[in-house]
């Protein structure tokens, strides 16, 4: 489940956490697809949309919708295993679980992360809401911690699939470092990670 690439810069940007969302607790909304996209994701393809949020100083927000051969319950058990992140990158050394609460209708989970890449240490903590009976997660960093990026949100939702037993995974992400990197870098190496991500996910539910 490789979130990270092994560069420097994607050790700066990518950062896990799921889709972009306006930081409330409202569920996402799936994209509208095309008939062309309908085909593609009921042929097991996946889906991916670049967009630029005006009103987030140009943050880009990557979006990726897939559907997985599996129920909801087996997607969220994987999605929800922060702790086995660092095992499948090199960037990302640790994965804390720092909370784990039931909160006013939603699963509250914080975990710290730290990347190193050479020289390069970056320690941030991420606040997960998750909705189990809605079957949504959106996260923001936690503003109680120091953090090592500006900001960084986003969601992951699941939908009934075109079938009995499929489930479209949709995963949105808007990542900003607060450094200096042209924005096609950026949106270049969040869709890289995206994509890996997605496909991970569904290769160990679809096991």
């Amino acid at each position: 489940m490789r979130l990270l690439a092994p560069l420097l810069f994607a050790s700066l940007l990518l950062l896990p956490a799921a889709s972009a969302h306006d930081g409330s607790s409202s569920k996402p909304s799936l994209p509208t697809l095309t008939e062309k996209e309908e085909a593609k994701l009921s042929d097991g393809k996946l889906l991916l949309w670049t967009t630029r949020d005006e009103n987030a100083d140009g943050a880009g927000i990557v979006t990726g919708l897939i559907e997985i051969d599996a129920e909801p319950a087996e997607i969220w058990e994987i999605l929800l295993d922060f702790e086995s992140i660092p095992e499948t990158s090199g960037a990302m050394k640790s994965a804390d679980r720092y909370e784990d609460t039931n909160g006013a209708g939603s699963r509250v989970v914080g975990v710290e992360y730290l990347v190193k890449v050479a020289w390069v240490e970056i320690i941030y903590s991420v606040h997960h809401d998750y909705f189990a009976s809605k079957n949504y997660l959106v996260w923001t960093l936690d503003p109680n911690k120091t953090n090592g990026i500006k900001s960084t949100v986003g969601s992951f939702s699941t939908w009934p699939g075109s079938a009995p037993g499929k489930t479209r995974f949709l995963y949105r992400t808007s990542v900003d470092t607060g450094r200096k990197v042209p924005d096609w870098v950026e949106e270049d190496l969040s869709e890289g990670s995206l994509k890996s991500y997605i496909k991970a996910v569904r290769s160990r539910a679809e096991k």
